[in-house]
């Protein structure tokens, strides 16, 4: 029988064996070590939480796009501005879907883009004494938008007054109760965001399209492994070419803009 020392020497070789398993310090069910990502639970359809489970079109190439890496991807969704400082912060930590802005550049390695987002402000129609001819008026009115968001930038530069919230549910209901003026938000979303709070599409109207970039990227954060980072971007320029990204794109009927390689 072995002694109590050699027993323990036997059980902290394999306690950090098993913490050495992946970035993330567990291996999967599969025996993959698996990558962490961080995600907003109601940014439909690219990436939400329904009935406790992640979906989207983003989650479903980021899943593909690790597991061809070869890990297996655990995603946790969070608040928005939690997701995005706790993937800043953390080494080898996914964090999707991010509009790639000046503040935000120099944060991250980015990978994609993934997909495109326009985003529109939107206004109740029975607000008849809101009126948007240009982004300048924006100042004149409250626009409700999810705390860190790339949008608040751009609006902020055109002095309009902000009420950040920590979901898109939070502003539906501040549309709905008149506590904000405006909402910014991605018209291919737009009917599941409208039933979080009970209003109908015949509610509310379109009034400004807000001149951004709309690509959205999987990003990680400056501190991770330039490795992994370079396997992953070269896993995701095959997933161009052999059109995994358009067919993901025409399963969830999302329009496709192929990006040049």
């Amino acid at each position: 029988m072995p002694s109590n020392f050699t027993q323990h020497r036997f059980l902290c070789a394999a306690l950090l064996m098993f913490v050495g398993l992946g970035f993330t310090g567990q291996a999967s069910a599969n025996d993959r070590p698996f990558l962490k990502a961080f995600t907003s639970e109601d940014a439909y359809p690219y990436n939400f939480q329904f009935k406790k489970q992640i979906k989207g079109l983003v989650y479903d190439i980021a899943k593909t796009l690790t597991g061809r890496a070869g890990y297996s991807l655990q995603t946790e969704a969070q608040p928005w501005t939690r997701a995005l400082q706790t993937a800043k912060e953390t080494p080898n930590v996914l964090v999707f879907s991010v509009a790639r802005n000046p503040e935000r550049e120099d944060a991250y390695y980015w990978i994609g883009p993934v997909t495109s987002s326009e985003v529109w402000l939107f206004k109740l129609k029975s607000r008849s004494d809101v009126q948007i001819n240009s982004i300048d008026d924006v100042k004149n009115y409250v626009v409700g938008d999810i705390a860190s968001s790339s949008t608040s930038a751009l609006l902020a530069k055109h002095k309009a007054k902000i009420d950040p919230a920590p979901s898109n549910v939070s502003n539906c209901r501040k549309l709905k109760a008149g506590r904000v003026d405006l909402v910014p938000f991605d018209p291919n979303g737009i009917k599941i965001f409208l039933h979080t709070c009970g209003l109908k599409p015949e509610d509310i109207e379109r009034v400004l399209h807000l001149p951004r970039d709309t690509s959205l990227y999987i990003a990680l954060s400056k501190k991770s492994d330039k490795a992994l980072v370079d396997q992953l971007q070269t896993e995701f320029q095959n997933m161009i070419k052999d059109k995994t990204i358009q067919r993901t794109h025409e399963q969830w009927k999302i329009d496709y803009k192929p990006v040049s390689l």
